[in-house]
């Protein structure tokens, strides 16, 4: 009867009901699957880790890139500028709240937009200072955040009413012109002079009777935007030249653009003091006369200081900005 007592053995080693199953035969035990098991989630929570980890660095970089790539000086002086003039011409605290968010995403869609569309020419010109071209935001990025901006843009421009809407509307049109056309060409002045010359419309579109601004005072927020246009370039101009940007300023040339500077911010100014209604006061001779001098400092120490002409420029757009806003007549013709 030995061949009855092998049985289970048989039995067993074919897979019978005293086998042990799959896992001995393959030499594993129950214990080395909880362990696999074990390292895997090891694993993926070692690699969650590393993402969060990644992501967390990742949004304070973009944050600040796209805060510094949004050109934050400008956009912050045209948004403070312009919510200034509607508060003085009587747009009340919800028009000027409204009409600040409109021109501040803007500005943003602006900035975002020249710093994606020249990211190749700064990192051609090794401009590390850019956000991109230092690696702090894609340029993929920053152009997303451009048309974001552009589409919030429009429907808070739109609800200051239908010609204000349109008339800012035509002015960030004219910046996005600039950047990805105008720019490198003869008549790169003209977006900034349509720009700054739409503010005045704007600021009257919204008063109540929807009156049309004075002439001198567009045509002196179109001169103010030639001098900015001009500042604005004057510290680039040899780089811009090198790496093919051929701008008005840039065919001009830097000893020219710091003898033309003065000029549309001298003739902006004399038209804010001598074209409204009435004598002029101490007060516009005296803003004149300090654009005369912030002029003549940067003219005679444009050679030896070279950023001087860009700070006199922006002392006498400043002072201009100013009489601007204080002189009466601005916003109506009459």
């Amino acid at each position: 009867m030995t061949g009855s007592g092998e049985l289970p053995d048989e039995t067993a080693a074919s897979g019978g009901e005293g086998a042990a199953g799959p896992a001995r035969r393959a030499g594993l035990a129950p214990a080395d699957f909880t362990g696999e098991a074990d390292g895997r989630r090891r694993a993926a929570q070692a690699v969650a880790q590393t993402v969060a980890q990644a992501v967390a660095q990742a949004v304070p970089r973009t944050v600040a890139g796209l805060a510094r790539a949004c050109h934050p000086g400008p956009a912050a002086a045209v948004t403070i500028l312009v919510a200034a003039l509607v508060a003085v011409a009587g747009w009340g605290l919800a028009g000027t709240a409204l009409t600040a968010l409109a021109v501040l995403t803007g500005q943003l869609s602006v900035g975002w937009c020249n710093d994606a569309a020249d990211a190749a020419v700064d990192a051609a010109a090794g401009r590390t200072a850019k956000p991109i071209v230092a690696g702090l935001v894609s340029a993929r990025t920053v152009r997303v955040a451009a048309f974001s901006a552009l589409a919030a843009c429009v429907p808070l421009s739109l609800a200051c009413g239908v010609v204000a809407g349109v008339t800012h509307l035509s002015a960030v049109a004219a910046a996005w012109v600039y950047n990805l056309w105008l720019k490198g060409t003869a008549a790169s002045w003209a977006p900034y002079a349509a720009g700054f010359g739409a503010v005045p419309v704007f600021v009257a579109a919204g008063t109540p009777g929807h009156a049309l601004p004075a002439w001198w005072a567009v045509l002196a927020a179109a001169l103010l935007g030639c001098a900015a246009h001009l500042a604005n370039v004057l510290p680039d101009i040899e780089t811009d030249v090198a790496t093919g940007v051929r701008g008005w300023p840039q065919r001009l040339g830097s000893a020219r653009v710091r003898v033309l500077l003065p000029l549309p911010l001298l003739a902006a100014s004399a038209l804010l003091v001598v074209a409204p209604p009435g004598p002029a006061g101490p007060v516009r001779w005296l803003a004149l006369a300090g654009v005369a001098g912030c002029a003549a400092a940067g003219l005679l120490l444009g050679r030896r200081v070279p950023v001087a002409p860009f700070a006199a420029a922006i002392g006498a757009a400043g002072i201009d900005v100013l009489l601007l806003a204080v002189t009466p007549g601005v916003v109506t013709a009459g």
